[in-house]
């Protein structure tokens, strides 16, 4: 059975949407970039912030080396 993944490796920086059958990896794809700038233009629009506006992020609480969520399909 194959399994999605969406995942954070702290040690690589990246994110990753990866598919596995069995356990085994058959495919990682790299979606750092296109994540970072959705991310950001949520933020942007969830706090209404126009061009040139600033937002400060303070961060609380770290996380593990690994991130994972596994991803259903509906």
């Amino acid at each position: 059975m194959q399994t999605k993944t969406l995942e954070y490796s702290k040690k690589t920086g990246r994110i990753t949407l990866n598919t596995y059958d069995d356990g085994f990896l058959l495919s990682e794809i790299d979606i750092t970039a296109q994540t970072l700038t959705l991310a950001l233009e949520k933020l942007y629009d969830d706090y209404d912030l126009e061009q040139g506006d600033e937002l400060h992020i303070v961060k609380k609480k770290g996380l593990g080396e690994v991130t994972k969520f596994e991803v259903k399909e509906l």
